[in-house]
């Protein structure tokens, strides 16, 4: 933390500020009001100082009675294998995302799981840059966790806070934001293979430039990476189809307004491009006739001021993102009911265009911290499927246009029982409204209004242990489908609730345990699924329910250490619509494993300056299905993962060597292959095989 930010803090509700008086001399003046909180994401030491952002006012980890993993990405982590949040969530208990390819993936938290396939409904977890919401209806986009503080997994419902959408809860990714003492810099290479694959490396820089010395800086981030493929397609004479590059980066600027003012602006650019899907039909292999390339491109615009208000805490964030995301099937098996020639492509484009404005303002430091604001959204979806004759003309086969606005007034305050017991309430007042229009129809809206609580009772005996029992809500507003099928031309608004039991206790200097008991019901439940015609679209599949058990933990007998989680659930459809279609005796929610679990063993040692550090890992998933169509229910999971490395520090130096799929498994991950043969080809979407992956990397 600079000093600056130190004394801030230190300084909060005494009548005094700090100011510079030169170098390392700070002045204690007397003032009316205290000066700001300069916004810092997390603190160095034990893990129970870590701040978090993700309740919107800055807290301690050891203090918030909400379900909330910090994962704070290490040079393993930042190895090529590890793309993104996809990768890095497998460090959290009770988060699970789909596998079909970088930028393609949906990501579940708490259970909320309602589809594999991406189709036109919100996203059940909402992502967020810092302050910024950055999705909506999208996958994921896989952003590369370069120059990351830490991530955050906030789980739901989290429609107070967030708003309709957030059932499942937020993933937050917290840069390093510029330093406006010191000039530094960091670079890395990195090299891999895969088995059965081909190569990959990539490399990445970092520059933080002070332009104006305790003023304004800027910090500059820039990547580019290539992925090996593992997958062989005959029918096109090619091997290691699925190779996958991505270049990106991030430019922002810190600029100290005053003493009490501080303003962050941004921007954040990311392309993917992958050759073609990573599914296979045998073993690693398929035949298609045409290739599947995929793209995903992301753009983000943010800008947050942060300042005070006598005691109060202000801060304004606003934000725009564009994402493209484009797709390319072979569409032969539907060819000849269309009367279309063979080969057939088949064109699937996405665009999003997302803004969004939110004003709070809060007292974290009352004897009765709160928080209020107001939020606004507003979203544009497109949605073009275009067939791709060989030779010929585009066919238009759907068009769909969206126009979501949502208005909000969002509050939390908490409320000391007594010296150790705290009693938490939360609202949001809301007003959506959806506009649905395609060729050929008439210009539909749907509109709601509505409010989703919270109430949070906590009790923390001990300053490293805590206990608390929350009841949340949230909302996902509807629409209508693609493709106008009358049976299913509209779907509801999907309401969920939960209640759950949580801990985080510290006990003694080497074990930590953290967990939640919880239960959530979920009404009218949307989820996408794929036709016999191949084009995705969204029904209500019912009522359903989701009980279970996260338990994370942590044991530090140095020079060893173990860490490790695991999730118990029973996620069902206990009430399924007729539009469900799910006969028979299951009715497991789609992507969710009723078991799943990791383990990490640590050893560390110094060889006089230079630091090692040696791990294994084995992670479990267990089985699941892939849909609530029986036609299309896979059973997929149901396999371990090991892996192993070693990491060397020497002064500003860095390297890791890691090994994946130690036992170079076959496991069938949580993805689906083409839409147009997935009900008559059996396909399967394999694991990456065994990978070796090193990585160099150096401060300047």
């Amino acid at each position: 933390m600079e000093p600056a930010t130190v004394l801030r803090r230190l300084l909060r509700g005494s009548g005094l500020r700090a100011t510079s008086a030169g170098g390392n001399l700070w002045r204690l003046e007397a003032v009316r009001a205290t000066a700001p909180r300069e916004d810092a994401a997390a603190v160095p030491g034990d893990a129970g100082d870590i701040i978090v952002i993700g309740t919107k006012r800055d807290e301690l980890l050891r203090e918030i009675p909400v379900s909330v993993t910090v994962l704070r990405p290490d040079i393993v982590d930042r190895l090529q294998g590890g793309r993104g949040v996809h990768d890095l969530i497998g460090g959290g208990e009770g988060a699970f995302a789909t596998n079909l390819g970088p930028g393609r993936d949906r990501i579940f938290l708490r259970g909320v799981a309602d589809s594999a396939f991406n189709g036109p409904t919100q996203a059940t977890v909402s992502l967020y840059l810092d302050e910024a919401r950055v999705s909506y209806s999208t996958p994921d986009p896989d952003l590369r966790l370069v120059d990351v503080d830490h991530v955050e997994l906030l789980r739901g419902p989290q429609g107070t806070l967030y708003g309709t959408g957030a059932l499942g809860g937020i993933v937050r990714i917290v840069p390093n934001r510029p330093n406006l003492a010191h000039w530094s810099g960091a670079a890395a290479i990195e090299a891999s293979t895969t088995a059965h694959g081909g190569p990959g490396g990539g490399g990445e820089f970092t520059i933080n430039a002070p332009l104006i010395e305790d003023r304004l800086a800027i910090r500059l981030v820039g990547y580019g990476d290539r992925s090996g493929g593992w997958i062989d397609d005959s029918g096109c004479g090619r091997r290691n189809v699925n190779d996958v590059r991505r270049s990106g980066g991030r430019l922002a600027a810190r600029w100290r307004l005053s003493d009490r003012w501080t303003a962050d602006v941004g921007i954040a650019a990311q392309w993917i491009n992958a050759d073609d899907s990573q599914y296979a039909v045998r073993g690693l292999r398929r035949s298609t006739a045409v290739a599947e390339p995929h793209d995903n491109d992301f753009l983000a615009a943010t800008a947050t001021i942060r300042g005070s208000l006598a005691d109060l805490d202000v801060v304004s964030t606003t934000a725009y993102v564009t994402h493209e995301v484009g797709s390319i099937y072979d569409a032969g098996a539907v060819a000849a009911p269309r009367g279309l020639p063979v080969p057939l492509g088949f064109s699937d484009l996405r665009e999003l265009k997302l803004t969004s404005q939110e004003w709070r303002i809060s007292d974290p430091a009352a004897a009765r911290p709160w928080v209020g604001g107001i939020a606004l959204l507003s979203a544009e979806n497109n949605y073009i499927g275009r067939f791709l004759p060989a030779g010929g003309t585009p066919v238009q086969a759907l068009s769909l246009h969206s126009d979501a606005f949502e208005a909000a007034v969002f509050g939390e305050a908490s409320q000391p029982l007594s010296r150790r017991l705290k009693a938490t309430l939360g609202g949001r007042l809301f007003l959506s409204r959806v506009d649905n229009e395609q060729t050929g129809q008439s210009r539909r809206r749907a509109r709601q209004t509505g409010l989703t609580p919270s109430l949070t009772l906590s009790w923390q005996p001990a300053d490293d242990r805590l206990v608390w029992l929350r009841y949340a809500a949230a909302i996902r507003p509807g629409g209508i489908n693609p493709d106008g099928d009358p049976r299913i031309d509209r779907f509801r608004s999907d309401h969920l609730k939960s209640l759950e039991l949580g801990w985080r206790l510290k006990l003694g200097d080497r074990v930590r345990l953290s967990g939640a008991l919880f239960g959530l019901r979920w009404e009218n439940l949307q989820s996408d699924v794929i036709g016999a015609d191949g084009f995705v679209r969204t029904i209500n599949a019912g009522t359903a329910g989701n009980v279970g058990l996260e338990l994370s933990t942590s044991l530090n007998l140095a020079p060893f250490s173990v860490e490790g989680h695991l999730t118990i659930q029973h996620g069902r459809l206990d009430s399924p619509s007729a539009a469900a279609n799910a006969t028979g005796d299951d009715n497991r929610l789609p992507v969710l494993p009723d078991y799943a679990g990791r383990i990490r063993l640590g050893w560390q040692r110094d060889f006089g300056p230079v630091a090692t550090t040696w791990f294994v890992t084995a992670q479990y998933v267990g089985k699941a299905r892939l849909s609530f169509d029986p036609g299309l229910a896979r059973s997929q999971g149901g396999y371990w993962t090991t892996g192993a490395g070693l990491t060397v520090g020497f002064a500003d130096w860095r390297a890791a060597l890691t090994v994946s799929n130690l036992f170079d498994r076959r496991g069938d991950s949580f993805g689906f292959g083409n839409p147009f043969s997935f009900r008559q080809i059996d396909q399967h979407t394999p694991i990456r095989p065994r990978s070796f992956a090193l990585r160099l990397e150096r401060d300047f």
